[in-house]
């Protein structure tokens, strides 16, 4: 071979080297030769996170296998061309799900929450008379429209259910007569409330709350006009721990955390509110804050922080630790804050919103026939709302902006979510379905 033939070569491969290198460098950085419009571009992909797993995947009509297995919860779609594609999932058994999804180059959307809604349920009770109920573990309390109520198909009592323990230990009715009794279930023995509560001199009529405190169950909290107690259910004795004066009105609403109680004293002659914390383990009162007008609303976000709803619809959140006053939301009929207190759902009169605490992110919604919204419960991923209706429950995806998967769950009234079991209650024509969500 000459010497001029090997010059050649050389720069010939030199040529291919940088050729092929710069090939691979722009392939490696997501560049593609879109043969549509004979165009180069960078493509990006679409991550997708199934509920159930093994769902079937499809994008603009086109069926895409899915990724999912014991190693990879997820399937990653790629070299996906810049443009906005409808993503789709369909499962026996299971409504059909849609999402858009723009794909923008060199970045990959997430889908990590797609949950599929069950297309039918399981009548887990076929009486067709049940006014109420509650599930715990599986465990069922039903209430008949004739007011009978049952355990495991036994008579415990007759009456409306008023409060019950988050264990299933006791609960709560109102006899037909107006009398306050507590069930134990472990001793299957009625305790009379009324009569303990008439020793303090509190009169039936005059209760405004009683209810099990959901962070003990051997103690209930009462208020009444003027006065809020507690009964010791083990000792059978009622305690009153606040006396407001005869100028102030008690509200209704006991808000409870595993180490506080919190209540509201609405003034008429200034239109204030004074906020009282009590410490549940010191036995007294810890901090007082005052806010214009009435209070209609007391929960607890976390354990150091209080959202107050007043009666104008103005919702705040107060923070015990540095005593400070947030105002949040404004128009604001109910409100439900997640359990680890992270996020926050408010129920407007025409909108929905949800505030990310730990992101500082903000929401708004306009839901389908958003004015008779009677309430909400969050989905155990915190992505999901249940919506109900006065007629039926929805369910509703936070990432859905398009309000393509507002999924009605079914027709039905008195709906109980069980995020542990990941299953939906509730009752239908009379008789209690479940629905068992995927996992």
């Amino acid at each position: 071979m000459t010497r001029r033939t090997r010059r050649i070569v050389f720069y010939v491969l030199v040529a291919l080297f940088v050729i092929l290198g710069s090939v691979i460098v722009l392939y490696a950085e997501g560049w593609r030769v879109n043969f549509s419009n004979f165009k180069a571009e960078k493509v990006g992909g679409v991550y997708l996170r199934a509920y159930p797993q093994n769902a079937e995947i499809s994008l603009d009509g086109k069926s895409i296998p899915n990724q999912s297995n014991f190693l990879s919860h997820g399937s990653l779609i790629s070299d996906l061309y810049p443009k906005n594609y409808r993503l789709s999932l369909s499962l026996s058994g299971y409504d059909a799900w849609q999402e858009n999804a723009d794909v923008a180059p060199s970045l990959v959307v997430e889908m990590k929450y797609a949950v599929l809604v069950p297309d039918a349920g399981t009548a887990i009770a076929t009486t067709s008379d049940i006014a109420n109920f509650f599930v715990i573990g599986g465990d069922r309390v039903e209430q008949r429209t004739s007011g009978s109520i049952t355990w495991r198909n036994l008579a415990v009592g007759t009456g409306t259910i008023v409060s019950h323990s988050t264990d299933l230990k006791n609960m709560i009715y109102q006899t037909p007569a107006g009398a306050d009794e507590l069930y134990d279930f472990t001793t299957g023995k009625t305790l009379n409330l009324t009569s303990i509560l008439q020793k303090q001199h509190i009169a039936a009529a005059s209760i405004g709350t009683i209810a099990i405190d959901p962070y003990n169950d051997t103690a209930t909290l009462v208020s009444s006009k003027n006065r809020i107690l507690t009964i010791d259910l083990s000792g059978q004795t009622a305690a009153v721990i606040a006396t407001s004066s005869a100028k102030r009105a008690l509200a209704p609403v006991i808000a409870a955390s595993q180490s506080s109680l919190a209540w509201s004293e609405f003034n008429p002659a200034t239109n204030t509110s004074t906020i009282v914390v009590y410490d549940k383990f010191l036995g007294g009162i810890n901090q007082t804050f005052t806010l214009p007008g009435a209070t209609t609303g007391l929960t607890w976000i976390n354990g150091d922080m209080l959202g107050v709803l007043e009666n104008d619809g103005s919702l705040s959140l107060y923070t015990l630790s540095n005593q400070t006053d947030r105002p949040l939301a404004s128009d604001v009929r109910l409100f439900y804050p997640t359990s680890d207190g992270s996020m926050l759902a408010a129920l407007e009169k025409d909108s929905l919103e949800v505030f990310d605490f730990s992101s500082n992110d903000y929401y708004r919604f306009n839901l389908p026939d958003m004015g008779s919204v009677q309430s909400l419960a969050w989905y155990k991923d915190q992505s999901h709302l249940f919506v109900t209706y006065p007629d039926h429950i929805s369910f509703f995806d936070l990432a859905d902006t398009s309000l393509i998967n507002v999924t009605t769950v079914s027709n039905g009234t008195n709906p109980s979510y069980d995020p542990q079991a990941n299953t939906l209650y509730l009752i239908n024509n009379g008789d209690i379905v479940a629905f068992a969500f995927p996992n």
